[in-house]
């Protein structure tokens, strides 16, 4: 099967959707200069020495203290987004892809509002309970049915090889977009699956296909494309959402909502994040967390009430599989080294 020259495709159906917005009367220019913005931004991300420091000994000290977390692949970023300032990053094994499971939802929930304001799709109130079911309680047949919008795909028995370049095409189209913001680590082009038959046909077709670039590295197969995330690159989406850079401030806002995190009201999150942060009520913590086999992962913005925030990023993968503190254990040092003490 010939390889598919993507970029000029991609580029032929930008520039299409684009002349259909001006010929609405939307602002053809507005998606240009907010990719400009967005470039600017992560062109002025600098790693941190002091930040990398305090990574890599707050780490080694977790792993040291952990058993079964020294038998476990560990991947962090973190991306500090102070008031005023550049933004300041580190990271261990942060540039190393890894299958993200359920983290990759949240990649999925911003492009939906992103392909809204632009007017490439409808938010209906059907579709709405989708999202909100794909990240609150992260279902996997809402995940099939919003990546499918999103790349106007369906699933359905395999397909003969013109119909299927089609096919691939277009499942490349999230993918596709975050290349175009300047994030070219996120291998983003499935929906995930429960099994027992809801991957068959086109849908297994594409994920055994070899020939398509950016997949999981050293599958032995069958399912040689695989989804892919870095944790670096799983940052630096978020840190775009938490500064508004990525989607308008209003739309940020409604998908931060629908990605806020609480142990109160989520106790199951006392492992993540979330747990890392619920003894501060100067903070408040949007993520996604993903859980399958030997993954165990959250990825989220942390945002203190002086509007400082803080992007962590955390993947563990192992066998056996580790469900234990780590990751709210790093965040809550996180927490403590770089927000102020609540006043409360």
């Amino acid at each position: 099967m010939p390889l598919l020259c993507r970029g000029s495709t991609r580029s032929a159906t930008l520039a299409a959707l684009l002349l259909g917005l001006a010929a609405s009367g939307s602002n053809a220019d507005a998606p240009v200069e907010a990719e400009s913005e967005v470039g600017r931004f992560l062109a002025s991300i600098e790693t941190s020495g002091p930040l990398q420091a305090f990574l890599n000994k707050t780490i080694e000290g977790l792993l040291a203290s952990d058993t079964a977390l020294r038998k476990q692949e560990v991947r962090v970023s973190v991306i500090d987004l102070p008031v005023s300032g550049r933004p300041q990053e580190a990271g261990w094994n942060g540039d190393s892809p890894v299958y993200p499971a359920s983290v990759v939802k949240f990649v999925y929930l911003i492009a939906a509002f992103a392909w809204r304001d632009r007017g490439w799709l409808t938010i209906d109130p059907q579709f709405d309970r989708e999202l909100r079911s794909m990240i609150f309680k992260s279902s996997n047949r809402a995940t099939q049915v919003v990546l499918r919008r999103l790349t106007d795909t369906r699933a359905g028995p395999r397909l003969d090889e013109s119909n299927y370049a089609e096919f691939r095409e277009r499942r490349h189209r999230v993918r596709d977009w975050l290349e175009d913001l300047g994030i070219t680590d996120l291998h983003t082009v499935h929906p995930t699956y429960d099994g027992g038959g809801d991957l068959y046909g086109r849908d297994l077709q594409f994920l055994e296909d070899t020939a398509v670039e950016g997949a999981l590295p050293g599958q032995k197969g069958p399912y040689f494309n695989r989804q892919a995330m870095t944790a670096d690159g799983t940052a630096r989406l978020l840190a775009l959402l938490a500064l508004d850079l990525v989607l308008a401030p209003e739309t940020s806002a409604e998908v931060r909502e629908r990605m806020r995190r609480d142990t109160k009201t989520q106790p199951y999150l006392v492992h993540r994040i979330a747990g890392g942060a619920d003894r501060r009520r100067d903070i408040e913590v949007y993520s996604k967390t993903g859980t399958w086999g030997p993954i165990f992962a959250d990825a989220g913005i942390l945002r203190h009430d002086s509007g400082h925030q803080l992007v962590v990023v955390a993947f563990i993968r192992g066998r056996p599989a580790y469900r234990g503190p780590f990751i709210a254990k790093l965040t809550r040092a996180l927490v403590n080294k770089k927000f102020p003490t609540s006043s409360r």
